[in-house]
């Protein structure tokens, strides 16, 4: 009856085991079956708007002929240096675009036809279209409708550029990735002097009592609550503490972060609080023994030797930080930029992919790009983990 009563909870346990990995792996197979493709160094580096620019090149000089690269299926203008070609936007619509430019044509030195800034043609940039003169005052036009061969055609033709829109391709996720690590670094530099300070306390110093008992289980209770609680209390509290602060204009990156550290001084004292806790009674014995004041001992012998557990704590609240995004909603905002100014409103990762799913259109593949690299960055926090620990539980006694 007993080998009967194991089978079963084994095969109970196998059961529910293998229906989890299941599920894990069909979220994995789809994430990275739709977002793989998006995956770039253009996606983590490129802004998340297209930014459309009028330019122009009324300077009159000598432009010689530049030699061609010879790249496949593109139309190359050897008076400018410059080739393009014909392929496609996200959208499956026909475009032109930029594959090539001479270290040394006058391309380089462009003005902007509205701020007449200086500005400059790169690869990848989409040609919409272009006005060129000759010096006689013909006029050639060339538009992306008609091809790359008619861009192309129209420089060759041209000496001075009246108008060239040019537009450089939307989708990157580097104001949101800015984002993420500025709350990161305003999160710990605000939660972890705090944390191991409460930790420190509450170890070393705290008499055990029936108000510290009663603080350590408000610690607990706090780890307990919902992520969108804090997020109505940074809403309610940090928000317009940080519009007096530092002149925001609701919510910021530093009332997101101040959300954030509320959120995960918890896990910091309790880690911090476990770390401490296993290093032997003796090593603070012996140092007291030999002279040292409590102060000393605490600073010099059981912090070092508890540094595994706070580096511990603040790797996982890391990962905690670059997951959340229901507390971020309110405390920080939707609204996807391109910069990250602390305070301005901005999006992290995870809030990027809430608004891309939040709309009428869900951008699938975007957020699915998006959340491979929240996975890599918590996959490769976890090893991290795992290494520095096992590293500097070498130094401890058993």
């Amino acid at each position: 009856m007993r080998k009967i009563k194991e089978i079963l909870l084994n095969a109970i346990t196998y059961l529910f085991s293998g229906f989890e990995v299941l599920v894990l792996g069909a979220i994995l197979v789809y994430i990275f079956s739709n977002g793989f493709s998006s995956l770039s160094l253009e996606l983590l580096t490129g802004n998340y708007y297209e930014k459309v620019e009028t330019l122009e090149y009324t300077r009159q000089e000598t432009i010689k002929d530049y030699l061609n690269p010879g790249l496949d299926d593109s139309y190359f203008s050897s008076k400018w240096g410059i080739s393009f070609i014909d392929t496609e936007n996200k959208a499956g619509e026909k475009i032109v675009m930029i594959n090539y430019v001479d270290e040394y044509s006058p391309l380089l030195s462009m003005t902007n036809s509205s701020t007449k800034e200086y500005a400059s043609l790169v690869e990848k940039q989409v040609i919409t279209k272009v006005i060129l003169e000759d010096l006689d005052g013909n006029m050639y036009l060339g538009f992306a409708k008609n091809g790359a061969d008619s861009i192309a055609e129209a420089f060759d033709k041209g000496d001075i550029i009246t108008n060239l829109v040019v537009t450089t391709s939307g989708g990157g996720i580097r104001g949101s990735l800015l984002t993420t690590l500025y709350l990161i670094l305003l999160t710990l530099l605000i939660a972890l002097p705090l944390g191991v300070g409460a930790a420190i306390y509450l170890t070393q110093y705290a008499p055990k009592n029936k108000i510290t008992s009663i603080m350590q289980s408000m610690i607990d209770m706090t780890s307990g609550i919902p992520s969108i609680i804090f997020g109505l209390v940074g809403a309610i509290v940090f928000i317009p503490f940080m519009n007096n602060l530092i002149g925001s204009d609701g919510g910021s990156i530093a009332s997101g972060a101040l959300t954030l550290a509320i959120m995960l001084l918890p896990i910091i004292i309790r880690t911090t609080e476990e770390a401490i806790n296993v290093i032997p009674t003796t090593y603070r014995n012996a140092s007291l023994a030999l002279g040292a004041s409590s102060t000393q001992t605490t600073f010099k012998v059981i912090l070092p030797n508890a540094l595994g557990g706070i580096l511990t704590s603040v790797l996982l609240s890391i990962g905690r930080i670059i997951g959340e995004s229901a507390a971020l909603i309110y405390a920080v905002g939707t609204a996807i930029k391109d910069t990250a100014i602390i305070n301005q409103k901005s999006t992290s990762l995870a809030v990027h992919i809430w608004s891309l799913m939040s709309g009428e259109s869900p951008n699938f593949e975007l957020s699915c790009a998006i959340s491979i690299v929240i996975l890599v960055i918590v996959l490769v926090l976890s090893i991290i983990t795992k290494l520095v620990a096992k590293k500097l539980n070498k130094f401890e006694v058993e």
